[in-house]
């Protein structure tokens, strides 16, 4: 495929299939455009996962950039997908930076997606859409979150523009969808009926057969948190925070809410 000079780093593409070969989970199709970099698949043998740092070769997205991301896990897949670090949103010019991901997740398929939040930097302008397809059988456990900025340096809810929206399906159905448009400059989100004190907002999504268990261990391991079960299959958890540690506690107690259930 030709990329136009002018767009290399700036309109980049990330394609991912897994699929089952044998016991093992493997990464049988990809395609990356810079910034893009696509790392080696790590294999857990013990449990068949296929682990994927997606990762940045720049520092970060800049205004008037353009990227893409798609993601199949097919059945019988079992994938790990977490990042090298945060989405860091340069300004430029008043330009937006735009970003897109796909996810599918085929019946029987197993799919962990465990994002870094987006740090949008002063005067920047930032847009995401999410569209996550889950068949049923199915297992999803997806986390995305946000800063109000480079909070060590004073930079809070000092961007232009963020935008945001991610839908999950079932079955062709639409079963969440979280939508939001931010202009701070117009309505400060330190409100009493907005973020009030905190900088940090997490979203968890979790579909699989076991979302009731999932659903009672988050609600007794994040107190402060909003849980729901919003399905018998599906459950969305939700957590605003003042401080980096408090917020990176609450993912990391969302990703091992499974192994609790478990228990």
């Amino acid at each position: 495929m030709r990329v136009a000079i002018t767009d290399v780093g700036r309109c980049g593409r990330l394609d991912l299939r897994f699929a089952v070969r044998g016991a093992q989970t493997i990464l049988c199709d990809s395609y990356c455009e810079v910034p893009f970099k696509i790392t080696r698949a790590l294999s857990t043998a013990a449990e068949g996962v296929a682990h994927v740092m997606l990762m940045h070769c720049t520092a970060g997205l800049f205004g008037g950039d353009r990227v893409e991301m798609t993601v199949r896990v097919e059945s019988g897949a079992r994938v790990r997908l977490t990042q090298q670090s945060a989405t860091r949103v340069h300004p430029s010019e008043g330009r937006i930076a735009v970003q897109s991901s796909r996810i599918q997740v085929e019946s029987g398929g197993e799919l962990d997606l465990l994002l870094d939040p987006v740090i949008p930097f002063a005067g920047s302008r930032f847009q995401q859409t999410t569209r996550i397809d889950v068949e049923k059988g199915a297992r999803l456990l997806y986390w995305e979150g946000l800063m109000a900025g480079r909070i060590g340096r004073g930079e809070v809810w000092e961007f232009e523009e963020l935008s945001s929206e991610t839908s999950l399906r079932s079955e062709g159905r639409v079963v969440f969808l979280d939508r939001f448009h931010l202009q701070p400059e117009c309505s400060i989100p330190s409100t009493r009926w907005g973020m009030g004190c905190a900088t940090y907002a997490g979203t968890g999504l979790y579909m699989g057969d076991d979302a009731a268990g999932v659903a009672g261990a988050l609600h007794d391991k994040l107190p402060k948190a909003g849980v729901g079960l919003l399905e018998s299959d599906f459950a969305v958890a939700r957590v605003v925070t003042a401080s980096g540690p408090e917020f990176h506690h609450c993912r990391d107690v969302f990703a091992g809410s499974r192994t609790t259930a478990d228990k």
